[in-house]
């Protein structure tokens, strides 16, 4: 007989976060088949509590849509009170055997689990085992992986709630900093090109449990300074640092952004409490994993989540921008398994969330760096004293962004910036926009040139210049809908930097690697959804 017991579902959006490109309104969908599989059948309450200031763009809306109620709190500690707060209120007004189905990483709910079960309601953790201790998901009547409950869930179709297809994008394209290989990622699929073997590369010593391409999506890859180190990032939280030359996997860590020195001596990642680490890797062998004395440090403490970290091209900072929209500069120590007692600076100003960092520094400006974020303005910091040196608004773009007539204005957010070594010009990719700026640091921002990119519409998502060659690499988001079961076809491009101006695109024959290249690093759409990819992504504005 079916269980008709009623269920309610928390879920705390900060620590199980949806991947990239994932659709909002799958997630109730998700849930609620889960629940089935697991013999339950009654009515369903939702209940989702995000951070009061978070930018998490139309996703909130989207879930509101499909009946989940929203709560804001003010941290991502005060997400976890909540739903603790709530359960225990929720269980003096409800009889057993009603199921409580918590969506979290909270640590501290074993003990609010154990009693739910003492008290005779039945009880479901779904969790991400990156940042969940065992003990927590040994408590409850069952346990269930976030990642294995979202890959299992039917697709939808936004258009049946009268939405628009949702864009998905390319995470990120990264170029080795001699060019000798250039990686993108595009949802759950990390594609790295060996251009000195003009071959696909593949990565020695991936695991079920670090690389979990069929539930997961890579979100961060970079190069180190030297090109020695290779590291990619999931939205599971696992962090995988491999050679560039063997492609061996060398450490495994669990981190939410991460950030290389420039002299490969020490990584360092922020974890979901906030936390920096620092691990050195000066000894690591080639082809090896890490020796065990290898072990992270804890190098500082963050108010706030850590979203972006990054060295200064001199090693003697690293940066981190978090939750609450700042950006702290710590003078990293001679001794960083010691940990980095100075703070630098402070730099305030941004209203929403960090999308990038990069830095200023040639023979005559130095300790000097940019920001980009969603709040629509590229600032210029001074390192040292934290001081906003210049605001430069790039709403005025808006009149070049593509929108649907059935979209609201959009709403102008930078996604990715890297500077010209050597020079005080940066480059900037703005989401929707068909194109790149160029801009002018020195003092002040300037937009020195607004470049088109011609031809079918190319909306650069990231972009990646190598320090030898001066070739501007960009990738755009995938061609193929939201809706599509099959990986997503990205496309890429690149452009000559001379003498610190950019130059005309490549053709296809003329980018390194050529037509091989583009072949593997793009992908394909099965011949049977050309015709249904094409018709959706005229009708959502997507090429």
């Amino acid at each position: 007989m079916e269980n008709r017991d009623p269920i309610y579902v928390w879920w705390d959006i900060q620590s199980c976060r949806l991947p990239y490109g994932y659709e909002p309104l799958r997630v109730h969908v998700a849930v609620k088949s889960a629940m089935r599989n697991l013999g339950f059948f009654g009515p369903i309450d939702y209940v989702a509590v995000a951070v009061k200031g978070w930018s998490y763009g139309d996703t909130l809306y989207r879930i509101e849509t499909t009946g989940f109620r929203i709560k804001r709190e003010y941290a991502w500690q005060s997400c976890s009170m909540f739903i603790r707060n709530n359960i225990s209120e929720w269980m003096h007004s409800h009889e057993p055997p009603a199921v409580a189905v918590i969506i979290s990483c909270d640590k501290g709910l074993g003990s609010l689990v154990n009693r739910l079960r003492v008290e005779g309601f039945k009880t479901c953790i779904i969790y991400v085992p990156a940042f969940t201790s065992d003990r927590l998901i040994s408590v409850p009547n069952f346990s269930l992986l976030w990642s294995d409950v979202l890959a299992n869930a039917p697709l939808v179709d936004p258009r049946e709630y009268g939405l628009p297809l949702r864009e998905v994008r390319a995470e990120a394209i990264y170029v080795h900093p001699s060019q000798k290989s250039v990686a993108v990622t595009v949802g759950m699929d990390l594609r790295v090109f060996d251009l000195i073997e003009n071959r696909r590369v593949t990565l020695v010593g991936k695991s079920r449990r670090s690389c979990r391409k069929d539930s997961t999506n890579t979100r961060v890859i970079r190069y180190g300074a030297s090109g020695k180190f290779f590291v990619c990032a999931s939205n599971d939280g696992w962090v995988n640092i491999w050679s560039a030359e063997s492609w061996h996997r060398l450490h495994t860590m669990v981190a939410l952004a991460i950030a290389i020195r420039s002299n490969d001596s020490h990584v360092c990642y922020a974890d979901t409490r906030g936390d920096v680490w620092v691990v050195e890797l000066d000894g690591i062998d080639e082809c090896k994993v890490s020796p065990s004395n290898k072990t992270a440090r804890l190098l500082f403490r963050s108010s706030s989540i850590v979203t972006k970290l990054d060295f200064s091209p001199d090693g003697r900072y690293i940066l981190s921008a978090d939750g609450d929209f700042k950006i702290r500069v710590n003078v990293f120590p001679k001794k960083p398994l010691e940990g980095a007692h100075e703070i630098q600076s402070i730099c305030l100003g941004h209203k929403a969330s960090i999308t990038c960092i990069a830095f200023v520094w040639n023979s005559e400006v130095t300790e000097r760096f940019l920001s980009g974020s969603d709040d629509s303005t590229v600032r210029l910091w001074d390192i040292s004293s934290g001081s906003l040196l210049h605001t430069c608004d790039i709403s005025t773009m808006a009149e070049y962004i593509e929108v649907n007539e059935s979209e609201p204005p959009a709403q102008v957010k930078v996604t990715d910036m890297c500077t010209i070594p050597n020079s005080s010009l940066a480059i900037v990719a703005i989401q929707r926009f068909p194109g790149i700026l160029l801009l002018s640091c020195t003092t002040s921002i300037s937009i020195k040139k607004v470049i088109h990119i011609p031809g079918d519409s190319f909306i650069p998502t990231s972009i990646s210049l190598s320090g030898s060659m001066k070739l501007l690499w960009m990738v755009s988001r995938p061609s193929n809908p939201p809706v599509s079961k099959h990986p997503g076809v990205t496309r890429v491009k690149a452009m000559p930097c001379i003498e610190a101006e950019l130059s005309s695109i490549l053709g296809d024959d003329q980018i390194p690697g050529g037509t091989k290249l583009l072949e593997q690093l793009q992908g394909k759409v099965p011949t049977e959804d050309c015709g249904e990819c094409s018709t959706r992504s005229h009708e959502s504005g997507n090429v």
